[in-house]
């Protein structure tokens, strides 16, 4: 019984004692250095397998892989402000694009899924319109609506037999 409880005190004083592993950002590279002055900095690295910091008098020094600096950018929201039904889909003959508050000018594009324009129209102020899908193979393809203001909404079609 004194064995275990030598045992179990060996082992939490090795535990408690015990350090954990550092996560910062590390590489070792072949080349790279890192310029600043007042206007900016330019930082670069070649084969980064390790990296290392060091500071003083309010100083830093990196090399090699880092993002020493976070920039946030603010992002506008091109969130459409109009609504669309489309049906039926899948489809055999035609697709009925039904709008909702279109109060702009919108670009319609089809594509075919390796990226090829198949047709393009420019509608405003609609509340019903159909494109016709009797010409194109069976298959699947990408819908494209876009304003002026370049917000897009994409829909997948799947045309049948």
């Amino acid at each position: 019984m004194k064995h275990y409880f030598v045992l179990s005190i060996t082992c939490c004083l090795i535990v408690l004692s015990a350090k954990s592993q550092s996560v910062a950002p590390q590489v070792i590279s072949t080349s790279g250095t890192s310029f600043s002055n007042a206007s900016g900095q330019l930082d670069w690295t070649i084969g980064e397998p390790v990296t290392s910091a060091l500071s003083a008098s309010g100083n830093q020094l990196t090399q090699g892989f880092h993002q020493p600096n976070l920039v946030i950018t603010a992002v506008n929201d091109l969130a459409a402000d109009y609504s669309v039904n489309v049906y039926p889909n899948p489809t055999v003959d035609y697709v009925t694009l039904h709008f909702n508050n279109l109060k702009e000018t919108l670009t319609i594009e089809l594509y075919t899924t390796d990226g090829k324009l198949l047709e393009s129209k420019q509608v405003n102020t609609l509340t019903d319109l159909q494109l016709s899908m009797a010409d194109y193979a069976a298959g699947t393809y990408l819908l494209a609506l876009r304003t002026t203001n370049s917000a897009t909404k994409n829909y997948k079609i799947i045309k049948s037999h």
